[in-house]
């Protein structure tokens, strides 16, 4: 009878990553660049469209269709490349097997490469099993991904929120603290769900990630957490959500049917968006080192242009006749703020993150790093804490932890961590593991 089972809940694995509506999507296995003038003036280029092969990854695309280091990518498809971004937006949207043409220039001289693209490899942990599956979601579906200990049963489980950025959240790699953490969880005997966002990894017939409102994204995890109670490997009565950054104001206002047993959060705000801005501008700027009298002395222009996004609710277009704009904020043609649509920021301001948390009835733990200079206010953390239990008495815990950043990087203060952040090296070799035991004793 075990062997029966054990036969069972392979095949329901099999079935779950190979017997669904969703591809594997593509990944073309190299490192671009864009061009440079030395880059054209080596390749007989008239100008600096296109993109050029800086690295090629082993046992990718690129290598199997026998791309070279310095091949400069001009057209894909018949579709002329511009840049970098342009060339990987279109590699996002093709799938395992897709057939591609490629007009490059190879040493000056011009040159098509016919192949098939390989599709991005699976994500398979020794000590772990990995179930990809997938979410009906708007007019197609999402990509959720579990990942849980070996072994059949059922296992304590955290749904995971990730931050605000359109990256996908599939085969991050050793590297990524979102990988440590959640894998020092199942190695802890946790059971982790990770889901897509509308547009990311192999999600199909979904809008863009970059396009939607804040809204659509609250949905899609809503929808992809009152799934959970499908899964047979999952002990209901032991779920919990953990929030990083902007998942952290996700979590409270997620209408979920199998309450959960409690929310945890790490590096977010409680306050409204506004508030968040207004004091990012002064606090954060001078973290990274903004001189105190440029930065009082743009603090108005600055202060006028989110009061007008957030309160007024401008579009980009009203806001760009302030000529501030440009240079104060991370504009994007044609409606993009900080690489999402500015609808998401203005939808945001309009949540109050303090009634939803006064309205969970669960266990709380608002976890802050005392050198996270994103989600800088020790303030916003113990607050959540204090409605907690000012409501729910006993229900709501706070911890700090010493020499971590946004990032869970083990860092020496905050301007150590903004000087650190991008770093990937020394982002690999520090990660802190503190914030994997915080959370495993609070969900004991």
């Amino acid at each position: 009878m075990k062997k029966i089972k054990l036969i069972f809940f392979f095949l329901l694995i099999t079935c779950s990553v190979f017997s669904q509506h969703l591809k594997r999507r593509a990944s073309f296995g190299a490192v671009l660049i864009n061009i440079n003038d030395s880059i054209a003036r080596v390749n007989k280029l008239t100008n600096n469209q296109g993109c050029c092969i800086k690295q090629i990854i082993a046992e990718g695309s690129a290598e199997k269709m026998k791309f070279q280091v310095g091949d400069v990518i001009l057209q894909i498809n018949n579709q002329t490349i511009q840049n970098r971004l342009q060339l990987i937006s279109l590699f996002a949207k093709m799938k395992d097997g897709d057939a591609i043409k490629i007009n490059i220039v190879r040493n000056g001289k011009q040159k098509t490469i016919n192949g098939k693209l390989l599709g991005v490899k699976y994500d398979t942990y020794s000590f772990a099993d990995v179930i990809y599956s997938e979410v009906a979601f708007d007019k197609g579906y999402l990509r959720n991904i579990f990942i849980k200990p070996k072994g059949s049963g059922k296992f304590p489980t955290v749904f995971f929120i990730q931050g605000y950025t359109c990256s996908s959240i599939d085969n991050m790699g050793e590297i990524h603290p979102y990988e440590k953490a959640l894998i020092g969880l199942v190695q802890r005997g946790y059971a982790v769900c990770k889901i897509e966002k509308p547009g990311m990894g192999d999600c199909d017939g979904t809008p863009a990630c970059k396009d939607i409102d804040f809204a659509t994204e609250l949905k899609a995890f809503e929808v992809a957490y009152n799934q959970l109670g499908s899964n047979v490997f999952i002990d209901t009565s032991k779920i919990f959500i953990f929030g990083h950054s902007m998942g952290g104001m996700i979590a409270p206002l997620m209408k979920t049917k199998i309450k959960p047993k409690g929310i945890a959060v790490y590096g977010t705000v409680t306050r409204s968006w506004f508030e968040y801005f207004v004091e990012q501008m002064r606090v954060q700027n001078f973290i990274v080192g903004e001189d105190y009298a440029t930065n009082d002395s743009a603090f108005n222009s600055r202060l006028q242009l989110c009061y007008d996004l957030m309160i007024n609710k401008k579009t980009p277009q009203q806001l760009k006749q302030n000529p501030e704009f440009a240079t104060q904020w991370g504009f994007e043609e044609p409606n993009y703020i900080f690489g999402r649509n500015y609808l998401y920021w203005q939808q945001l301001q309009d949540y109050s993150l303090i009634v939803a948390w006064k309205n969970y009835d669960g266990k709380v733990l608002s976890i802050w790093g005392e050198c996270d200079f994103v989600a800088f206010s020790r303030y916003d953390h113990e607050l959540i804490s204090e409605i907690i239990n000012k409501y729910h008495l006993g229900n709501g815990t706070f911890v700090a932890i010493p020499n971590s950043d946004h990032a869970f990087t083990h860092v020496s203060n905050m301007k150590h961590a903004a000087e650190m952040w991008g770093n990937y090296e020394y982002s690999k070799n520090n990660f802190n593991s503190k914030i994997v035991d915080v959370l495993v004793d609070w969900m004991k």
